[in-house]
């Protein structure tokens, strides 16, 4: 079963992206990137958010 965080982060390879760079994208700092894709934090709504905007997929792929 993929995790939210497995998913952010198999959308960040996607685009060959390194964490620094989604980072920068979302203007968050690379360590919670990494916390997130580790399922060590939760991104809030509002960053989810963001990242569905920017790859062009639904809230609802990144969570289920």
């Amino acid at each position: 079963m993929n995790t939210v965080g497995e998913r952010l982060k198999t959308l960040r390879e996607g685009m060959k992206f390194s964490q620094k760079k989604m980072a920068a994208l979302l203007n968050v700092t690379q360590p919670s990137i990494n916390r997130y894709e580790h399922g060590q934090s939760v991104p809030s709504i509002e960053l989810l958010i963001k990242y569905a905007d920017y790859f062009d997929v639904t809230i609802e792929e990144i969570l289920y």
